[in-house]
């Protein structure tokens, strides 16, 4: 009786594993991923199980281009191509009802929570967890059933907006949002993360300290120079790469906060090694009041 048992549970995984080529063969699928050598990598990998690969996007403009008017069955997703981040493509996904997966070191919950139910994988990719999600959330998605009444009758044209019907996040979340980022922000563009971090949200005025930022290197130029010659190189370097950095900043910002950046404020100690940023918003973010008991 129990080999017969296994027998039929070999010709069902058998028959599984024959299934799968058939699933993926042909499915047209966007990759948008700023990093050559990983965009060639997945290229590889999807040709390899069978899929065909419509097109690479390093760039936003060109990403929301294709996402918007390409036939897609699918789209792996990297939410920072080259320092903007990539949420306007995932919104026109959602509005024309591709499955997407997301590709990225990043907790997109962090910034849009609203993205919560989307599928995420971090880098480096290995073909098997790939190929197992590509048949779960691609596949699956076009072996479901149809959409929704109520999302198909609803107007040509019209865009459900899931920024705005998402609960707004307290001013608090707000802040370990913002903190959140920026010390991503140093780590990866600075190469060296701070030592504490606080934001403070007022109206239109947002207020990020950040401690402990300077390096060893960088303490140790101002130390030695001669003539406040140290500090301020230290001072004009940080502030042309701030600067540098403005798109990729004020799109965190927007991101996170729902609203766009009016102008910022930037200064660093060359004592303490505190860096103080000071961003002036358009107007106030939404924010969830708190429930007193």
């Amino acid at each position: 009786m129990k080999s017969k048992t296994t027998a039929r549970q070999g010709k069902r995984e058998g028959a599984a594993q024959n299934e799968r080529p058939q699933m993926l063969a042909g499915l047209r699928i966007l990759v948008i991923e700023d990093i050559g050598m990983v965009a060639m990598a997945l290229k590889s990998m999807l040709e390899d199980i069978g899929c065909s690969v419509v097109e690479t996007a390093a760039r936003l403009d060109k990403a929301e281009v294709l996402a918007r008017h390409e036939d897609l069955d699918g789209v792996l997703l990297d939410l920072n191509l080259g320092g903007q981040y990539a949420f306007s493509v995932a919104d026109i996904l959602r509005e024309r009802d591709i499955p997407f997966i997301i590709m990225s070191s990043y907790d997109a919950v962090d910034f849009r929570p609203d993205l919560a139910d989307v599928p995420q994988m971090s880098k480096p990719f290995v073909r098997e967890p790939l190929e197992a999600m590509i048949l779960e959330v691609i596949c699956g998605k076009h072996k479901g059933a149809k959409k929704s009444a109520s999302r198909s009758e609803q107007p040509s044209g019209s865009v459900t907006d899931d920024k705005q019907t998402a609960t707004p996040r307290t001013r608090g979340e707000l802040e370990s949002a913002v903190c959140l980022g920026m010390c991503r922000f140093e780590q990866e563009y600075m190469g060296h993360g701070p030592r504490e971090i606080q934001a403070y949200l007022n109206g239109t005025l947002l207020v990020v300290r950040l401690h402990g930022v300077l390096t060893v290197a960088e303490q140790r130029l101002v130390e030695t120079a001669p003539n406040e010659e140290g500090r301020n190189l230290l001072k004009r370097v940080r502030t042309l790469l701030i600067e540098t950095a403005r798109p990729q900043i004020d799109s965190m910002i927007q991101v996170i906060t729902g609203v766009k950046v009016q102008s910022l404020h930037h200064d660093i100690s060359t004592v303490t090694g505190e860096e103080v940023m000071v961003f002036t918003l358009n107007e106030p973010p939404p924010c969830r009041e708190v429930k007193q008991r």
